[in-house]
């Protein structure tokens, strides 16, 4: 091995290490020119011929979401196995998909009122109350991917800080308990929020305990991101049980600024 390959692996280590402790300290980071046009442009044909997946609609009649789709074409298994190599590198920790959704958020898409993920109660086909995700697991991260450019004036989104605490029952007593995991509104007065402008192809990473939330999308312009989570592989392969307990869940209340 020569010392300049030395050297490079030292510095890309040296990055990965940098990341995780942003990560850790922040909750979240913006990767630039992650993804090629190239690559963006090949995901967008193959989600847009997607005929096996769950589809949503908002009280326009417009596509809002696909879930269950990373495995629906080869570049979205080339995007999800590329993820997974980059979450390794970075943590030093083996994940494995938890979850999978396309926004569309089209012209006049709405958006979604100050959120955790996953911090909620929600009843089962038992009526039993579930901890929301974390009935499967507790480190998550989500991954954000631009395929077009997001901005302020498309509903770009918008993230907090991590709160300082990675526990449900301490979580959830910022959130209005209604089924989902909108803040209150004393939680959201403390939340300084960053509006994250993106390049197609570029990439956010941000822990599930970050608050987050994004506006109406005022352009004539789309706005679509392919937008993982991403549980660490301790917990096991989850992603089937949970859209089944989500499909056979009693909650019907929707985080959304549309409802």
């Amino acid at each position: 091995m020569t010392n300049l390959l030395k050297l490079l692996i030292i510095d890309l280590k040296g990055m990965m290490n940098k990341l995780h402790k942003i990560f850790n300290q922040k909750g979240y980071f913006i990767q630039k020119n992650v993804f090629s046009e190239e690559f963006i442009n090949s995901l967008i044909n193959e989600i847009n011929k997607i005929e096996n997946a769950n589809f949503y609609y908002d009280s326009y009649k417009k596509l809002r979401r696909i879930e269950k789709l990373y495995d629906k074409g080869k570049y979205l298994k080339d995007l999800n196995n590329l993820i997974l190599s980059k979450l390794l590198d970075i943590f030093n920790k083996e994940f494995l998909i938890f979850k999978d959704k396309f926004n569309a958020k089209p012209p006049g898409g709405k958006g979604f009122f100050p959120h955790f993920d996953g911090i909620f109660e929600f009843q089962d086909e038992n009526n039993k109350i579930r901890k929301g995700w974390y009935e499967y697991g507790n480190f998550f991260v989500n991954v954000l991917v631009a395929l077009d450019d997001c901005t302020e004036e498309n509903g770009t989104i918008e993230i907090a800080n991590r709160f300082d605490k990675n526990d449900f029952a301490y979580l959830i007593d910022f959130t209005k308990k209604n089924g989902t995991p909108e803040l209150n509104s004393i939680s959201v007065k403390k939340c300084s929020f960053e509006k994250i402008v993106l390049k197609k192809g570029d990439v956010v990473f941000f822990s599930n305990i970050c608050p987050h939330k994004s506006e109406k999308n005022t352009s004539n312009n789309n706005r679509r991101t392919l937008y993982y989570t991403y549980l660490s592989k301790d917990f096991g392969y989850q992603y089937e049980k949970y859209f089944h307990d989500k499909e056979l869940s009693r909650n019907k209340t929707s985080k959304s600024l549309d409802d």
